[in-house]
């Protein structure tokens, strides 16, 4: 707390401050913080421990055991006086404590001297302290008190009185719903000691009250904060008080503040778990039904809520239990609502809203139909049929009520009247009935009938209908039957309601009228005309609604034009009488209509129950009234009681006069009796004096209507009851009330003009307990609301629509809203021209009263334009069911459509969609974005479009990633659409929705699963349609011309899409061994066939994989991609293809052979690989199964298996696309025989779950030491192909091996052979030239072949080879003959590559490298010469190595003497710095057969280095032995012996071309089987057997653990294939070959390179030296230079002296040669042409015999040869940079 705020309290002269103990609670001292400020202000003093601290109360209690109190504080003192305070110290520990203090510093505060003081525990201790102050300023010190604990100061001080005021330091409102109001209070209290006035200062959103106030000293006030937030923001202020002396206040002002905190935040209502709809159906009225819900805060903050009627114009039907109220944060309110029902059959809607001024507003929609009883009777009509005079007929009938309520019921009638009810009023409970009896006692003869209604509370009244015949001895009426009732009506209807039965005979007979099916009708309507006149100006109209047909007919009973009869006096009132004076009578009066005479029978309620005379009388009793004449009738009135009420209903039976004896009348004319009933009343209280008090009971006091269409009537009972025991006269009176006017809307309800309400009875008088129903009760509030229909429309009548493309269909729901308390039909009318772009759904229907409905409206523009258009819809009251019709007022009111018609496209990016390649059977996923630019929003549909060509379109592998653009340049194609599925076209667009939004982008995911290597084309339209498809169907109207779709849409060009169907595919591409060529390893490990098979596309019969398994890569699908997902296809299985991977054969105990692969993913895909041992691919069988007995192969296979004598690493990996693997195959030789194990390689791409499958059997060879082995690559070998009928077909070779350690000797039987050729006519298609031979141990010899074809097939014969040991093996041998190959071959002769020329391993101890391993001469004559380059590199850094060239002697097929003039390297042999690289070139000219050669070149590579330090270690060894430190053992042979029986590299018999050659060939006599210990020894240098040294090499001073090893010569292969063809048989086969070859050499054979030709080296430098001058002088000479002439330039006579150009100007080709260019021989007739075109001379022959010579122009070669070759040399060595342009200049003419 800051200074200004917390004060220092008031003291009135010296007070002592005594230790206050402590009782369990906290006392707050005031002192507390100003000692902390006097103590923070106090500089702290040293002591010889250091710093002395001053503590505050708590803590000086728990560090130092004394209780004091805070500071000693000297207040209201004067300068000059002297002011004391006592100090109390306690001990507060258990410790006795020594307690001793210093003096203050100052003389301003002085004490006793210092003594040392012993507390006990809980002892006191008071120190008085003096304050002697000499001016008015503040003083501050302090005590230091030494305790057994340490020591301690305190404060003192003295202060002058100042302004100071206590408040909090910030207030926080934390979160507030905005727009309302929240308060915070806090206490601003005085604590100085001077009265202060405050004023306060804040900033909105934030109020405080009282903002002015004044406070004295130790005076409080309660401050008020309002924190009423605007917005969700988070606000802060700071509230300023500014408090001081008022009259000097900019002196004594101080200011302080309050920050103030709040944050405004929304409310978020909502209806839990309902809709905010509630119906409560159909409700009885008197009853009341509650609904339920809980309204939830959903926020944090608490809201408060009101609910409001949306509408004020009408009563409120519905009650909320509570309307107003706050609901806390995340809690709920439960709230119920009442519908109370006032009317039957009023249906009532209202609209509330939950508002709240913080957050949202919940609308609520609360409906419901008040029900009535629903009574009814068994029967309408009683017919008593015919009944004596003078007895009594009964009947009975039912009331049923229905309903779940009481209902009241009261029957019009008087009890003692004719027809007698014994119940005519009570109640029917629910569900329930009652009995009635009606009892008939008529006296005259005539007919009977009477209509009775009977009025039921909150329902439509009923009535029943009373029949019968009272016949005596003198007369008999006709009989009175139901049907003559039903077609007298039916007569009224028709207008011969005033004629008599006797007319009507008469008529009947003129034919006036006709008769059909008893019902009596005019002929035609001009005598109906004529007859009847016209009266309905006089007839009242009334259009009452269904629920009031009776009480209609009950309120407008006998009146109207059409009535036969009139009572015209309906109500007789008597008025006050006495029965001791004469009453004068009153008259009532009866019109007759027709023109019939009628008479009257007057009946008085109860003269047959009694022979009293009836209080009221009728006289006559019987009369009869004449035609078109009134009548009348006197009624009396004869009381026989005082002070009482009289009334009855009495009953008048008019009938025609004819109708008194059945033979006067028919059933055709039969016309029923009339009743009428007039109501008579009296009293006899005396005038001017009160009756008896009425009790009555009214059913309602509240009598409302439900609201009604402008003249239509509405009906209600309402029932009143007399509780007492005296009858009560009632009677209604006309109201001039102006309150009669429409209220809510309404308009004045009135019939005709008349009052808006009518009652049926007005006057009655109710028997004691009579309850009776009535339109209307006395003194009740009545009212009713007429309405017109009201129809409006959302948005002031204004629809509007967002641009719309034409074509295209946008829908907009409005709604349209009833305002009036009926319910209305409405009927959309829209124009002619408006019909085929516009329509409305419901295009009619009824809309119930205060109630809304959603309309929709479709829009469809037909062009580009604003369109305003203006629809009319008419309404008018809905008409109920059977409703009587009338002419209503239809309203009109139009709809104004607003909208925009515009084009729009659909775009994509990119145009072209290139998947590129992609691997077969497996789902790629890309995405393509859609645009559209348009301010409208499109419906489209997507059809894709199959590209073929019209002409077969074959793409290799190679080129097809350059054929992908080549597709849109092909100008034929053929567009075949296909299904929007992967399954069916391959392809498929994944199209979420059709609806494409104006102004935006959509991403449409494109996968394509092809499945054959090719590529695939399609072309993406898109069609623009009407609407989405999931839309509602199109109304009927708007379906002219401008809707199209299906097949005659327009499509629309979107984009390409290109992908590429690859396989996964992997090749071998480098394959090495130590000590075996590459071209060697080919052939055993059958590489050529294993890549042919990996790139060997299935076929559709061989595929496993399909569509429907096909996975997914490059991008993860979407969760509801449903893609089929069935198995593999059935099918019969099919064994995957199988070869043998031959890793040869080797002695026992050798070191494995380990086979370096190179498996590399020339593909676009990536590639997952992998190798399945047998063991690999067993399943795990539990320990309780029987395996049974293994096979001979199992336990083979096991063999291998368990001892790992094949061995692959790595067995499985991935390579992606360009990726290379570096695989090792071992074979371990550790047990003879011959081992075959079968791997599955599977190749397959990284997701997919089938791929290509391979059985690779590895073959190997162990040889145990005593065992001979002829070894050979494959048991079938097949030949070249060679033409049929050729006369020198070419020398071919079969290699065989001795890889065992012992000679053999082989032969070839030849008697397959003599048998073959004795079937093929003793022609020789096969011939061996050599038939057995000996191999010595690791040599190779090549058997020669000759195959001679005689028809272009397939020739094989088999040919047993028997070694000397007695093994025979079984070699297939074939060859297939070719007709003669055309004479268009091209000009490149050479064979097929198979085996890669590049090396691509590498091996750890490899020091040297070629640059090719592989060289294809191709086709080559004899005589000619072949060249090729090669580069030997020292890929060591620090060794310098020597290479020596071998060629095999025995591969060059009897070739031997003249080897050399075969196969020429130069040089053949070097030496190579540390990263010297040399070129070598190699000549291959064939001489002498035709061969076909495939041979191996050895290039023996020393590691020079080593070998230097090996020889220097041993030539010290041998100065050892010399001077007698080392000995030998004389029983072991000298080195030189042993070196000498050692077999020299290279010799015949020890080719290196063996599989295991460079390895165990030669090898050493053996005399241990072991195997030598690490490190190197004295016969280990010469080559000598273990134990050649007798003494241990200690004492010669040699470290031989230092000894350098001797290097093992390397060996590089290069693989040669070539075939030799004679000069006319190469003519022959290859086009464009003829002119290249000649012989190279004359007739003087070449000298021999072994023969000296020069002395010394002198002669050589001469002849050098003089060759250089003389072809110096040759090429320099004016005429040798001008025959050849510049590009672009002539020379006279150039093209006839120089002839055809000789072959050193056809070095610039780019076409390899395998000859020289033969110019050819100039015969006598081109000599005659060239002398006539050129006219040369001699000189001019001369110069062209010479340099056409076939010398000259070898000789030439040679130099040119030579001339390049030594600038490739130097451009090795880095003399020159060969990267440079080249440029040439010509000399100037």
């Amino acid at each position: 707390m800051s200074k200004s705020m917390r004060a220092i309290p008031p003291a009135a002269g010296p007070y002592t401050l005594d230790a206050q103990h402590d009782s369990g609670q906290h006392v707050p001292n005031p002192n507390a913080t100003l000692a902390s400020k006097i103590a923070s202000n106090l500089e702290p003093r040293k002591s010889v421990g250091g710093y002395i601290p001053t503590p505050n109360r708590s803590d000086r209690k728990l560090q130092f055991g004394i209780d004091c109190a805070e500071l000693v504080h000297f207040s209201h003192w004067e300068p000059g006086g002297e002011h004391v305070q006592n100090l109390v110290i306690k001990n507060v520990v258990m410790k006795t404590q020594k307690i001793k203090y210093k003096l203050p510093k100052t003389r301003f505060f002085s004490m006793d001297f210092p003594e040392t003081v012993t507390l006990s525990a809980g002892m006191s201790w008071t120190i008085p302290i003096t304050f002697r102050p000499v001016a008015k300023e503040c003083y501050t010190d302090a005590i230091e008190f030494t305790t057994s604990f340490g020591r301690f100061l305190l404060p003192i001080k003295a202060t002058l009185p100042e302004h100071v005021l206590e408040h909090p330091p910030s207030i926080d409102f934390t979160l507030c719903p905005i727009r309302e109001t929240a308060r915070r209070t806090f206490s601003l209290k005085n604590v100085g000691e001077l009265a202060s006035t405050f004023e306060w200062e804040i900033s909105s959103p934030f109020r405080i009250a009282p903002r002015i106030g004044t406070l004295n000293p130790g005076q409080a006030v309660t401050i008020a904060i309002d924190f009423h937030p605007e917005n969700a923001s988070v606000f802060t202020a700071v509230a300023v008080c500014n408090f001081g002396d008022k009259s000097q206040w900019e002196r004594s002002k101080v200011t302080q503040a309050v920050t103030v905190y709040g944050i405004g935040k929304y409310s978020h209502l909502s209806i839990e778990g309902a809709s905010p709809n509630f119906n409560f159906g159909r409700v009885f009225i008197g009853k009341r039904l509650e609904k339920r819900f809980n309204i939830w805060n959903h926020s944090d903050v608490p809201s408060n809520f009101r609910i409001v009627r949306a509408e004020k114009n009408t009563e409120p039907y519905f009650q909320f239990s509570t309307t107003a109220g706050t609901i806390a944060p995340h809690k709920n309110l439960e709230i119920s609502i009442t519908y109370i029902p006032v009317a039957a059959g009023m249906d009532s809607t209202e609209y509330f809203d939950i508002a709240t001024v913080s957050g949202n507003t919940i609308h609520i929609t609360c409906s419901g139909i008040g029900a009535g009883p629903c009574v009814s009777l068994n029967t309408s009509l009683v017919n008593f049929n015919d009944v004596q005079a003078n007895t009594t007929c009964m009947r009975p009938i039912y009331i049923q009520n229905d309903a779940a309520v009481t209902a009241f019921y009261q029957f019009l009638t008087e009890p003692n009247s004719l027809f007698r009810i014994d119940k005519p009023w009570g109640t029917i409970g629910p569900n329930s009935s009652v009995a009635l009896t009606i009892r008939f006692t008529p006296k005259e003869p005539i007919n009977y009938y009477r209509r009775v209604y009977c009025l039921v509370e909150h329902q439509d009244a009923l009535y029943v209908e009373f029949i019968g015949t009272c016949y005596n001895d003198k007369r008999r009426p006709a009989t009175f039957h139901p049907k003559m009732l039903e077609n007298y009506r039916l007569r009224v209807q028709n207008g011969l309601w005033s004629f008599g039965p006797e007319h009507l005979e008469e008529m009947l007979k003129s034919g006036t009228i006709q008769c059909r099916d008893g019902v009596l009708s005019f002929s035609n309507l001009e005598r109906q005309k004529d007859v009847e006149p016209d009266a309905s100006s006089d007839e009242i109209l009334d259009y009452p609604y269904n629920d009031g047909l009776v009480s209609s007919e009950y309120f407008y009973e006998n009146t109207g034009s059409d009535q036969a009869v009139t009572l015209i006096d309906t109500y007789i009132d008597f008025g006050s009488c006495s029965k001791y004076r004469v009453i004068d009578h009153q008259t009532i009066r009866i019109r007759n209509n027709t023109r019939g005479k009628m008479s009257c029978v007057w009946h008085m309620p109860g003269e047959n129950l009694s022979s009293d005379e009836t209080v009221f009388t009728v006289t006559p009793a019987i009369a009869d009234i004449a035609p078109k004449s009134a009548m009348e009738f006197r009624v009396h009135f004869r009381p026989r009681t005082d002070n009482s009420f009289f009334g009855q209903q009495l009953e008048c039976f008019v009938h025609f006069k004819s109708m008194r004896n059945f033979r006067l009348v028919n059933d055709d004319t039969f016309t029923p009796p009339w009743c009428l009933t007039p109501t008579v009343a009296g009293n006899t209280f005396p005038a001017g004096q009160d009756t008896f008090i009425p009790k009555i009971e009214f059913g309602a006091t509240r009598l409302e209507f439900p609201a009604s269409h402008v003249d239509k009537s509405a009906y209600r009972t309402v029932r009143i009851s007399n509780t007492g025991d005296t009858p009560v006269k009632f009677a209604f009176a006309d109201t001039d009330n102006k309150k009669d006017a429409g209220t809510g809307g309404g308009t004045r309800v009135s019939f005709q003009g008349g009052p808006p309400f009518s009652v049926k009875p007005r006057i009655g008088l109710l028997q004691k307990n009579e309850s009776r129903s009535l339109s209307n009760s006395y003194d009740l509030q009545v009212k009713g609301i007429g309405f017109y229909p009201q129809l409006v429309f959302e948005n002031q009548n204004t629809l509007f629509f967002k641009p719309t493309c034409v074509g295209t269909i946008a829908r907009r729901n409005f709604t349209a809203r009833n305002t009036s308390r009926i319910a209305i039909m409405f009927e959309w009318k829209i124009p002619k021209q408006y019909s085929n772009c516009v329509s409305i759904d419901p295009i009619s229907g009824v809309l119930p009263a205060n109630s809304s409905m959603s309309l929709t409206c479709t829009f469809l523009p037909t062009s580009e334009k604003h369109w305003s258009l203006r629809l009319p819809c008419y309404y008018s009251h809905a008409l109920e069911e059977n409703e009587i019709t009338h002419e209503t007022r239809t309203k009109r009111t139009t709809l104004i459509l607003i909208g925009t018609g515009t084009s729009a496209t659909i775009s994509a990016d990119p145009t072209l969609l290139n998947f590129e390649a992609i691997l077969v059977n497996t789902i790629v996923e890309k995405e393509i974005v859609l645009l559209n630019p348009s301010d409208a929003d499109l419906f489209y549909d997507l059809e894709i479009y199959k590209l073929t060509r019209a002409e077969s379109w074959d793409m290799d592998l190679e080129d097809d990633k350059n054929k992908l653009i080549e597709v849109d340049r092909c100008p034929l194609h053929i567009e075949t659409r296909v299904p929007n599925s992967i399954r069916d076209s391959f392809l498929e667009i994944v199209q979420a929705t059709d609806v494409f939004p104006a102004r935006s982008n959509h991403t449409l995911k494109i996968r394509a699963c092809v499945q054959e290597q090719t590529m695939h084309a399609f072309r993406v339209y898109y069609v623009l349609k009407p609407q989405s498809k999931f839309a509602p169907s199109i109304p009927w109207e708007l379906v002219p011309g401008a809707i199209t779709g299906g097949d005659d849409a327009k499509k629309i060009h979107l984009c390409d899409i290109r992908a590429l169907g690859v396989h996964p595919i992997v090749q071998v591409t480098d394959i090495r061994c130590e000590g075996v060529s590459k071209s060697l390893l080919w052939k055993f490990f059958s590489l050529n066939a294993f890549n042919e098979m990996l790139e060997t596309v299935q076929g559709e019969e061989d595929a496993s994989v399909s569509v429907s398994n096909a996975v997914v890569v490059h991008q993860k699908l979407d969760e509801d991609f449903d893609f089929p997902t069935e198995g593999v296809t059935g099918g019969e299985y099919k064994e995957p293809p199988s070869l043998d991977f031959n890793f040869g054969a080797a002695p026992t105990g050798t070191p494995a052979s380990v086979v370096h692969f190179s498996l590399m993913n020339p593909g676009v895909v990536p590639v997952e690989w992998v190798y399945y041992f047998p063991n690999d691919l067993e399943v795990e069988i539990e320990n309780w199964a029987d395996p049974g007995d293994y096979t001979e192969e199992q336990l083979h296979t096991n063999l291998i298996l368990d001892n790992s004598l094949f061995s692959i690493s790595p067995k499985m990996g991935v390579l992606n696309p360009g990726e290379s693997a570096h695989i090792n195959m071992s074979y371990n030789h550790k047990f003879p025989g011959l081992h075959k194990l079968p791997v599955v390689f599977k190749l397959k791409n990284g997701t997919t779950r089938a791929g290509k499958e391979i059985i690779l059997y590895f073959i190997g060879t162990t040889i145990p030491f005593e065992q001979k082995c002829l070894h050979f690559h494959s048991a079938h070998h097949t030949f070249a192909p060679v033409s049929i009928g050729t006369s020198n077909p070419p020398i071919q070779s079969f290699r065989l091996a001795n890889h065992g350690l012992l000679h053999l000797t082989y032969t070839i039987d030849t008697a397959p052979l003599q048998k073959f050729k004795a079937a093929e006519h003793e022609f020789a298609v096969f011939t061996c030239n050599k038939v057995s031979g000996s191999i010595p141990p690791g040599g190779v010899e090549f058997v020669h072949w000759v195959f001679r074809p005689l028809e272009a097939r397939e020739y094989s014969v088999d040919v047993p080879v028997t070694t000397d040991d007695g093994k025979t093996s079984i070699i297939t041998f074939s060859g297939h003959g070719i007709e003669e190959p055309p004479h268009t071959a091209s000009m490149n002769a050479k064979s097929e590559d198979t085996v890669p020329s590049l090396q691509i391993l590498s091996t750890s101890n490899q020091i040297a490298r070629l640059s090719k391993e592989h060289i294809n001469f191709g086709a080559v004559p004899l005589g000619s010469q072949s060249r090729d380059l090669i580069v030997v590199r020292n890929t060591s850094t620090t060794d310098k190595i020597s290479f020596q060239w071998r060629v095999p002697l025995d591969a060059l097929y009897g070739q031997v003497e003249q080897h050399q003039q075969c196969i020429q390297i130069t040089p053949s042999e070097g030496e190579l710095e540390a990263g010297e690289s040399r070129f070598v070139k190699m000549v291959f000219a064939p001489v002498s057969n035709v061969c076909v050669y495939d041979l191996d070149l050895e290039c023996v590579v020393v590691n020079e280095t080593q070998k230097a330090a090996f020889e220097h270690f041993q030539e010290t060894v041998s100065i050892a032995i010399r001077e007698g430190r080392l000995s030998m053992d004389p029983r072991t042979a000298s080195p030189s012996t042993a070196t000498a029986n050692k077999p020299l590299l290279g010799s015949a018999g020890s080719s290196k071309h063996a599989l295991r050659g460079s390895k165990y060939s030669p090898l050493p006599e053996i005399y241990n089987a072991g195997v030598k210990a690490p490190g190197i020894s004295v016969p280990d240098l010469f080559n000598m057997p273990l134990g050649a040294v007798s003494h241990k090499p200690v004492d010669t001073g040699i470290d031989f653990d230092a000894a350098p090893v001797q290097p093992t010569p390397q060996s590089l292969f290069v693989s040669v294939q070539a075939q030799s063809f004679s000069a006319n048989t190469f003519r022959c086969i290859f086009d464009g070959q003829e002119k290249l070859y000649h012989p190279h050499r004359s007739n003087y054979a070449k000298i021999q390179k072994e023969k000296a030709v020069f002395a010394d080296g002198n002669q050589l430098n001469l002849f050098q030296s003089t060759l250089e001058e003389m072809m110096d002088e040759i090429f320099q000479d004016p005429e040798v230079q001008a025959l050849v002439a510049p590009a672009g330039t002539t020379t006279s006579g150039s093209d006839a002296s120089f002839g055809m150009l000789p072959y050193f100007a056809q070095i610039s080709t780019n076409e390899k040669r395998n000859g020289i260019f033969l110019a050819p021989t100039l015969d006598a007739s081109d000599e005659g042409k060239n002398e006539s075109q050129t006219g040369t001379d001699v000189q001019d022959l001369f110069a062209s015999e010479v340099l056409g010579a076939r010398y000259f122009q070898n000789w030439v070669e040679n130099i040119l040869e030579s001339t390049l070759y030594n600038l490739i040399q130097e451009a090795n060595v880095g003399e020159f940079d060969v990267t440079k342009e080249c440029f040439l200049l010509w000399p100037k003419e």
